[in-house]
């Protein structure tokens, strides 16, 4: 039998509106020095993993400056542009899920904290995740 292809509700795509909106806001839990959002919450050991319990598997994102937080903003609207994302049923205004291939080629997985705001934090992650997440 074959596999019907998925199907996404009436608001999509986004409107040309709502993807101005949409933003890069990070989250402490995956940074490791100081940030536009102030301190760190994703302690590292010296094995360079999370120490936090239940967050040893926290993938560290090095975006810290406002500058960073420009150019990920940039990487969610151009995510979102191109249709990168996974739909998920319960999603509202905004996918949770978008990735990104920077210019260097390294992959960013970014998941909605704000879904009606269009408000994304994220970390790199390897082709493999990618796969598993988005196929």
């Amino acid at each position: 039998m074959a596999k019907r292809p998925k199907q996404l509700p009436p608001r999509w795509p986004l409107t040309a509106v709502q993807i101005a909106s949409a933003s890069y806001v990070g989250s402490g839990e995956h940074k490791q020095t100081r940030w536009w959002g102030g301190l760190p919450s994703g302690f590292v050991g010296p094995d360079g993993r999370a120490t936090r319990p239940k967050k040893q598997t926290t993938t560290i994102c090095p975006l810290t400056s406002n500058s960073d937080r420009a150019v990920a903003t940039e990487w969610v609207k151009g995510a979102l542009m191109k249709g990168q994302m996974r739909y998920y049923e319960a999603d509202q205004d905004f996918p949770n899920h978008i990735r990104h291939r920077d210019e260097r080629g390294q992959l960013w997985f970014g998941r909605c904290v704000n879904s009606v705001q269009g408000q994304y934090k994220g970390w790199p992650i390897e082709e493999e995740d990618r796969v598993a997440v988005f196929g």
